[in-house]
């Protein structure tokens, strides 16, 4: 009897960890509304107790807080996802630049889009995986629908352990191939040469972004024009595009601001211009968003660079984790994103400052004119 208690007990008090989870969240907007009274929040608690008793369909009684907070941000933030305390986990995992894995990039523009791969290793393009190939499946689940950091977190694993990808070609034809994880360590930025043009690709904003762009700026010959190649980029951490920024740009300019719902920040430089003015020309497609967007804004509005190329997604706006105590995680977007100008890109994109090709501004750069 004992014991029946204890178990009795356990399961009462998760479910009251997880139903105090959703009563927080959905009191964000307490003051605005007034569903949220007591005979509601009864009346929710009760439905969850019936589900979980009666429905013939529950074999997990402890997801449905969770599945019901996950449908929820789903609904009303396209960006934003619910992490269960193991995804989180495998998450968080993801976050090094050392890790076990096959070479490859994410790339997802919103949560519910497609995912796209971008192979990094010659490996990867010699078994036929190319940039943009669609992913469809991960050790055989699917991934529509789903989050690329969890998806991302799927693809990696300890070191010599084998995974399995579908892949839709653009040719619609489905490639099956099983990789071996290896031992991996991902620059964000290298040096890349296209059409006889020296450029400097940045792959994703990620913490070690700043400090890797800044050896490479430090060292690259003043003979060459500068030309940092963002097409493909899907942002990342928006934090490090701020910091590459400042890299770029004048002590005291201001590169970017956010507008939360009750706050304003500005961030301004706090370093001199590495280059001390050089010209910078920036190449952007419809794949370049978020991050890659704030660090073209940034530098053009402050006519500090041209960007050359297509106009870029348009994602406007950031997104945070947010830890839960009991080790879940809500991924929310919380602010909007203006540029210097004072204006908001969000689902507008970014159009190239100039119509001129790359190879026409070497050319006019290398002439001894600028722009």
């Amino acid at each position: 009897m004992r014991l029946n208690c204890l178990i009795n007990y356990k399961i009462v008090r998760e479910r009251l960890t997880l139903f105090s989870i959703i009563l927080s969240f959905l009191l964000i907007e307490a003051h605005a509304t007034e569903w949220y009274r007591n005979d509601d929040m009864a009346s929710l608690y009760e439905s969850i107790t019936k589900i979980s008793s009666e429905s013939l369909y529950v074999k997990d009684q402890k997801s449905i807080p969770q599945d019901l907070l996950k449908n929820y941000i789903h609904k009303i933030d396209l960006y934003g996802d619910y992490f269960t305390k193991n995804e989180y986990k495998a998450f968080q995992n993801t976050l090094s630049v050392e890790y076990a894995g096959i070479g490859m990039m994410l790339y997802q523009q919103e949560r519910s889009g497609k995912i796209l791969c971008i192979p990094t290793s010659e490996h990867l393009i010699e078994e036929g995986i190319s940039k943009y190939d669609q992913l469809v499946s991960v050790d055989g689940r699917p991934v529509e629908g789903k989050n690329f950091y969890l998806v991302s977190s799927w693809i990696r694993g300890a070191k010599n352990s084998s995974v399995e990808l579908e892949i839709l070609k653009s040719s619609g034809q489905l490639h099956q191939i099983k990789l071996k994880r290896t031992q991996q360590h991902f620059h964000t930025t290298q040096k890349v040469t296209e059409n006889g043009i020296a450029m400097i690709q940045i792959i994703r904003f990620m913490s070690e972004t700043p400090q890797e762009l800044q050896e490479i700026l430090e060292k690259w010959p003043k003979t060459i024009p500068m030309v940092i190649d963002l097409r493909g980029n899907g942002g990342g951490d928006l934090f490090a595009a701020i910091k590459s920024a400042d890299l770029l740009l004048p002590k005291d300019t201001l590169i970017i601001s956010i507008e939360t719902k009750t706050k304003h920040f500005d961030y301004h430089t706090s370093t001199p211009d590495i280059l001390q003015g050089r010209v910078v020309y920036l190449l952007q497609d419809k794949f370049t968003a978020s991050a890659s967007e704030v660090f073209i804004a940034a530098l053009t509005q402050n006519n500090r660079a041209k960007s050359i190329g297509k106009k870029s997604f348009g994602k406007g706006v950031a997104q945070k984790f947010i830890p839960l105590n009991n080790g879940d995680a809500l991924l929310l977007t919380y602010g909007k994103i203006i540029t210097p100008n004072g204006k908001n890109y969000h689902n507008i994109g970014l159009i190239p400052t100039s119509d001129l090709s790359l190879k026409e501004h070497i050319d006019i750069s290398l002439s001894g004119n600028t722009f």
